[in-house]
């Protein structure tokens, strides 16, 4: 089981205004330092996009489709719906109304942290309704946004983000080509529904989670957890980690803050009581300059054939 990391743009529809507007000097500075230290890639170009939008030089006109691909067999994913809305310093839960594609509804709830923010799973697996499923959200009875996702049997890539769009990036940044001209190669790939920005600011809170995936009872597994803003480690962001069964038993809950490098390291011996293949669930809680995020990671357990307990076939 694992979430979903890709997604692709459905439907998206931008407006572009180009008359009299200039691209500020300082979005042109930054992709000179990127394209210096040869860091100009999709991830710094989107977040210049991204700048771009909250300028308003883009205008996200329309609401964006995400498509995801059902798994196969017997394994499910988690699709994850998170978002922000204008309720600070309020610790309380937002109601979601998810609306598959034969119009049944179900109704789910996400707690809300005191920036504004919700984040829940949603699970999928190979038995789940194909179509587009339409997304609710409600705070005390008000709604406040409405979005889509659509499930395929499909398998699609991880990434449309066009190479040459960062050469286009790097000739603005030496004044090879004119503002009008980077902003009519963005119209263009929106128009081909290859790119999607936000007019929000970005969550100032990137967390990357690296570790085995696999671990033989009796040894120590680690978790790592990385904390940065984007481009610099977050210190003392505070980390909580609590791993579940699938019975959502807590078998260990473990806190602390990340080190001047932005790491948080967890490690724990397996306890040698696990007889078999067992999933674990790993959920992550990071908070930080102001913000908050929920990760889920997830690692299997298992035991060595003819060892002591060991329910592993070939015993």
């Amino acid at each position: 089981m694992k979430i979903i990391l890709f997604t692709l743009l459905l439907v998206v529809s931008f407006s572009f205004s180009f008359a009299y507007s200039e691209i500020p000097d300082s979005l042109k500075e930054k992709t000179k330092q990127f394209s210096s230290s040869k860091n100009l890639t999709e991830k710094t170009v989107s977040q210049i996009i991204s700048d771009m939008a909250i300028q308003k030089l883009i205008k996200n006109t329309k609401a964006v489709q995400q498509i995801y691909t059902l798994p196969t067999g017997g394994e499910s994913d988690f699709i994850k719906i998170s978002g922000r809305i204008d309720e600070f310093g309020k610790t309380s839960r937002v109601d979601l109304e998810i609306t598959s594609p034969d119009r049944t509804t179900e109704h789910i709830s996400s707690p809300l942290i005191e920036t504004g923010r919700y984040s829940t799973l949603y699970p999928i697996d190979s038995k789940s309704q194909l179509g587009t499923y339409k997304i609710v959200i409600k705070f005390a009875g008000e709604i406040k946004s409405v979005s889509y996702f659509h499930l395929t049997n499909i398998e699609l890539p991880e990434s449309n983000f066009p190479l040459w769009l960062l050469k286009t990036f790097e000739w603005w940044s030496q004044e090879k080509i004119s503002d009008d001209a980077l902003l009519n190669s963005i119209q263009y790939l929106a128009d081909l529904g290859l790119i999607v920005t936000s007019d929000e600011p970005p969550t100032p809170l990137q967390v990357i989670i690296t570790g085995n995936e696999l671990v033989r009872r009796g040894t120590t597994h680690t978790i790592n957890v990385l904390v940065t803003d984007g481009y610099f480690p977050i210190e003392g962001a505070k980390v909580t980690l609590t791993i579940e069964d699938y019975g959502e038993d807590i078998i260990r809950e473990f806190d602390g803050l990340t080190n001047p490098n932005g790491y948080f390291v967890f490690s724990w011996e397996i306890p040698k009581s696990f007889d078999d293949y067992e999933t674990l669930l790993t959920f992550i809680s990071v908070s930080g300059n102001g913000f908050s995020q929920t990760h889920l990671w997830k690692f299997q357990i298992y035991c060595l054939p003819g060892t002591v307990n060991c329910k592993i076939d070939g015993n």
